[in-house]
């Protein structure tokens, strides 16, 4: 549930041989996650690029959670389609 302190390490390790890094979380990509690996790409001057998977920083609609998730790209087809782009 929580990521701090963010292991710079571990992830340094996966950026030397990733093409692209794609976050994906259950949480709003605005200061989420991805926000602190992409922080951390800032500050290493690491150019690789870097998909954000989550939720919108707007108001959700209540729902079902598979329906909300589709409508709002939190699947692993749209993940794959934003990946793809950078290749």
């Amino acid at each position: 549930r929580f990521i701090k302190p963010l292991d710079e390490g571990a992830i340094l390790d996966l950026l030397s041989t990733a093409k692209v890094v794609c976050t994906f979380e259950d949480h709003s990509v605005m200061n989420g996650f991805g926000s602190a690996v992409g922080e951390l790409l800032s500050d290493k001057q690491n150019t690789t690029p870097l998909v954000k998977i989550g939720w919108p920083d707007e108001f959700v609609e209540h729902g079902k959670v598979d329906i909300l998730r589709a409508k709002h790209g939190l699947t692993a087809e749209n993940a794959t389609e934003q990946i793809l782009k950078h290749f």
